[in-house]
């Protein structure tokens, strides 16, 4: 098949973390693919180098860019598009409306689920709904939420959970070098929490949770990693007010964006999450990948992802999540094999890619 997926830009984010592997995988089992870049600015691109994925950056001169859309339009025509696969917003739309009447199908994504709809979004929904033949969703919950305001028939809504490369995974590390680098000592533990900084991620209830966690145990140390983009500023702010007001010092560092993220996960005792609403946490993943236990609030699929119930914290009460961070240290060994073989049984990026091969395959019959 000849593949071609519309994205904003290769940034690192979780939608385009996947698109990369995702692309990774299927130009490796034959496929020809395209990631079509709505803007220039892609300091991810480079990762590409040598997968046999084609990458086409385009510039975006305005919110609907009319010309950009034409553009689009003879790309597929020229790559001889068999599909093409919008991904967030932007994605979604210009995929839709650039497909429209060429007979090349075009998908929509989801990538959380149970959010409000800015007016853009409502407008630009009305807009493709019907023009896209289908939706995939990384998660049930997200395709839930979505097939009522596209309405789809059942037929067309698909659930691909992310995936991971597990080909080259080392074992969690001994020792605490995460400790080490971040707080200068062997001697505490680290709690890890990987994502950008924004509401839905809640980066203020983490610091709450940090508050509860070394109050019950002074050797917890909590290390947050990720960034906020140029929109969520205040959000940052917002975090940062609050770590004052807390009051917690050197038990919580901020570690910003880093390009090492596997290896902080791996150097870690346990990955923490407090996510609000989500689609498929590629973090987890990258967490189970490298034996590190994890601990999560609960949002989206994460009670079909992790092995044993009470990893996941329903009730949001900071003290209830370190109990939950405190018991997963303290049985890491039996978590660690329970979240490989979930893994191994579900998240692998073969795997996802094969899914996404399959719903492909529907629509490209259809269309021959």
């Amino acid at each position: 098949m000849r593949i071609v997926f519309v994205i904003n830009s290769l940034i690192y984010g979780g939608a385009e973390t996947q698109v990369m592997a995702l692309s990774r995988q299927l130009a490796a089992q034959g496929h020809a693919v395209a990631i079509y870049t709505l803007r220039r600015e892609n300091p991810r691109a480079p990762e590409l180098d040598g997968s046999g994925v084609d990458i086409v950056a385009d510039c975006k001169a305005w919110k609907f860019d009319v010309a950009l859309l034409a553009r689009l339009r003879r790309f597929f025509h020229a790559f001889r598009a068999d599909i093409v696969h919008g991904f967030l917003f932007d994605g979604n739309l210009y995929a839709t409306l650039a497909a429209a009447g060429t007979g090349i199908p075009a998908l929509m994504s989801e990538r959380t689920d149970n959010y409000v709809l800015p007016l853009r979004q409502r407008l630009g929904l009305e807009l493709t709904r019907h023009l896209a033949a289908g939706l995939v969703a990384n998660s049930h919950a997200g395709a839930r939420f979505t097939q009522p305001i596209l309405g789809m028939p059942d037929a067309d809504v698909h659930v691909v959970w992310n995936g991971i490369d597990t080909d080259d995974e080392s074992a969690h590390e001994n020792g605490n070098p995460a400790a080490m680098e971040f707080f200068g000592s062997a001697d505490v533990k680290v709690a890890c929490m990987v994502a950008q900084m924004r509401p839905e991620k809640d980066q203020c209830f983490a610091l709450r949770v940090a508050r509860a966690l070394v109050g019950k145990s002074p050797a917890w140390r909590v290390l947050l990693v990720g960034d906020c983009l140029p929109q969520t500023r205040a959000y940052k702010e917002t975090v940062l007010r609050l770590y004052d007001e807390l009051a917690l010092g050197s038990s919580v560092v901020f570690a910003g964006l880093r390009r090492d993220v596997k290896k902080i996960i791996r150097g870690s005792n346990v990955l923490f999450c407090t996510s609000q609403r989500e689609g498929f946490p590629n973090v987890v993943l990258e967490a189970m990948s490298v034996g590190t236990p994890v601990v999560s609030t609960d949002y989206s699929d994460i009670r079909l992802i992790l092995p044993t119930p009470w990893q996941v914290v329903a009730n949001r009460a900071p003290e209830d999540v370190a109990e939950a961070i405190i018991r997963a240290d303290a049985e890491r060994q039996a978590l660690a094999v329970r979240q490989r073989e979930w893994l191994e049984q579900h998240g692998t990026i073969a795997m996802a890619a094969r899914r996404l091969e399959d719903v492909y395959s529907c629509y490209a019959v259809r269309t021959t």
